[in-house]
């Protein structure tokens, strides 16, 4: 009963909180591997919209590359046992992604400004 009880208290909350942020928020979206039902933003853009720059759910975690397209990139967390130094919040650490070199990240403006 209190796995229940979790549980629909943590869909309801991800759902309730995707809903409000897709109805005041037209860039905002939820990434087409994952549902309005279990997606969680984790990291808000640090520009003026609203739009997350992280995110994950149940299997995957998720970086917004804030294109017209909404693509994103995927980790599978499956695979976080096979990478070495994984950070959910750190794509340059997501082993065996492409980060396009297009994507301007904070950690890459830090490195190269040192």
């Amino acid at each position: 009963m209190i796995l229940l009880t979790s549980a629909i208290i943590l869909f309801s909350s991800n759902i309730l909180t995707n809903i409000f942020s897709l109805i005041i928020e037209k860039e905002y979206f939820i990434p087409e591997q994952s549902s309005i039902f279990t997606f969680k933003e984790t990291v808000k853009n640090d520009g003026s919209s609203d739009v997350w720059r992280y995110g994950e759910d149940c299997t995957n975690y998720y970086y917004n590359l804030s294109t017209f397209k909404n693509d994103v990139l995927f980790f599978p967390k499956k695979k976080i046992n096979n990478c070495p130094g994984f950070n959910p919040e750190n794509i340059t650490t997501w082993c065996g992604i492409k980060i396009p070199k297009t994507i301007f990240t904070t950690d890459s403006y830090l490195k190269s400004n040192k």
